[in-house]
């Protein structure tokens, strides 16, 4: 369905945005111009992540190296990243001094923070610069599952977070957790675990091209075993005022959490993947449990995050 919003950014931007409406039909890669002369081979994903970002992809080059691959460059700073890396990184690198460590590790610094981590960890960070799990954390315990590389926890410390309660299950994360939550001074607790409907084990799928994420529902020909904890008892014993959940997919473990569990803690930010009809068996659940919806943002086709207050 195209958007009117998103039918003025496509003329907005483009010298021939009938091509783009043949794209998005037909699903294959066209050659398109943008208005400031760039020509790239794309298909609809692609193009309208650089719609959407076309004040910020004007400030810098960006050239095609594969079908799937874009090198920007701004000043003395160059990365090949996918689509949907290219304008985040963009924008920091204008905003911050970003430097490369080495081929997939990076610097990222400004006046309150030190970051280093991979390329999709600076995607994060631009996303929650954007404003992805604002909230007023000043003095709380934040309860963050879902913590990739540390960006999150820092983020609410900068934010005024007295503490941040990390579960990542990526055991590779955990080297740029802990160095980032001590170049911060983020008083962080820590655990090499993921979420689920019991203790135990879970087997995750993947391939070589999950760059930012991947889950429950993930498939592909490597595979993974974690540590998971039963979310009930995560969120009992954390003593949390507020929750984020950014655990792709896992989150759908929040609806079996008894009531008076999820009453522990008074404010979540859930990112919900794969399903709309997840997101709804959340809310709904919530609001039974006492909660009403503050915010609802739907990223895309599988993704959005919903914002959730306790009554009182």
């Amino acid at each position: 369905m195209v958007t009117f919003v998103g039918l003025i950014r496509t003329l907005t931007v483009l010298r021939e945005p009938y091509l783009v409406l043949i794209m998005k039909f037909s699903k294959k890669r066209r050659l398109v111009t943008f208005r400031n002369g760039v020509k790239l081979r794309l298909t609809w994903s692609q193009f309208r992540d650089l719609r959407d970002s076309y004040g910020s992809m004007q400030k810098y080059d960006i050239k095609q190296v594969e079908n799937d691959l874009f090198k920007v460059s701004f000043d003395n700073f160059d990365v090949a990243a996918p689509m949907s890396m290219v304008c985040p990184v963009g924008d920091l690198v204008q905003r911050y001094a970003v430097e490369r460590v080495d081929n997939n590790v990076f610097n990222i610094t400004g006046d309150m923070f030190e970051l280093v981590g991979s390329l999709p960890m600076l995607r994060t960070f631009w996303e929650l610069e954007g404003g992805e799990y604002s909230s007023d954390v000043r003095g709380k315990v934040v309860l963050d599952v879902g913590g990739f590389e540390g960006e999150s926890a820092v983020f609410f410390s900068m934010m005024g977070a007295k503490k941040v309660i990390v579960y990542e299950p990526v055991k590779a994360h955990h080297v740029f957790i802990k160095e980032n939550v001590m170049r911060n001074n983020v008083n962080a607790e820590i655990h090499e675990e993921g979420i689920g409907a019991r203790n135990g084990t879970q087997v995750l799928y993947y391939d070589e091209k999950a760059i930012l994420t991947f889950g429950l529902l993930s498939k592909g020909q490597f595979k993974m075993e974690i540590n998971v904890r039963d979310v009930a008892e995560v969120i009992a014993e954390s003593g949390a005022d507020v929750a984020k959940f950014d655990c792709e997919g896992a989150e759908k473990f929040l609806v079996n959490v008894p009531v008076e569990t999820l009453r522990k803690i008074g404010f979540y930010m859930i990112e919900v993947h794969y399903s709309e009809a997840m997101r709804r068996a959340i809310i709904k659940k919530f609001i039974a449990s006492g909660f009403s919806l503050v915010k609802s943002n739907i990223k895309g086709p599988d993704t959005g995050t919903i914002w959730l207050s306790l009554k009182k």
